[in-house]
């Protein structure tokens, strides 16, 4: 019975905490929008369980608006880090990476580091993302002179779809 409970909490648990919707990131400026995203796993100790993308940058040009549903970006390279040891790069196509991976299962959207630009020139810079994660304190929204980032989640069900809204 304690095995059964133990396995029904850690299913639950990476329910609680997994990819279960996609990371939406809607540009409604005129500038380019480059981020670094990373997840994490609000649970484990020493900010040591996360994902954060490596190369290359998102890059979403004004009026556009992107959606993903894992780490599964064709072409990307992303940090992985299951404890204190360094981190290991694994391309986004990795099988722990997809949905229902074991990677996948057991982080969420976390933090959004990012810089404007317009036409090649490298403007403002700023970082937001999931308040309640203390390894990297963020706002939850952030003012530029391009634009405001916000940063939000919306929860239906078992599905939390991620926000980044560039206004």
């Amino acid at each position: 019975m304690k095995k059964y409970l133990a396995i029904l909490g850690l299913v639950s648990l990476s329910f609680a905490y997994a990819q279960g919707g996609p990371l939406v990131i809607n540009n409604y400026t005129s500038y380019d929008f480059h981020t670094r995203v990373t997840a994490a796993n609000l649970f484990t100790p020493g900010c040591y369980f996360y994902v954060a993308l490596d190369n290359p940058e998102l890059v979403i040009s004004g009026g556009n608006s992107v959606s993903y549903n894992s780490y599964n970006i064709p072409g990307t390279t992303w940090k992985v880090s299951t404890s204190s040891s360094p981190a290991t790069l694994r391309l986004g196509s990795n099988p722990s990476l997809a949905l229902g991976g074991t990677i996948s299962n057991n982080t969420k959207w976390v933090v959004s580091q990012f810089q404007f630009y317009q036409s090649g020139t490298s403007l403002s810079v700023g970082a937001v993302g999931d308040t309640t994660y203390t390894c990297n304190p963020v706002p939850n929204i952030f003012n530029t002179p391009q634009a405001m980032v916000e940063w939000f989640t919306i929860t239906s069900g078992t599905t939390t779809s991620t926000y980044v809204q560039i206004y």
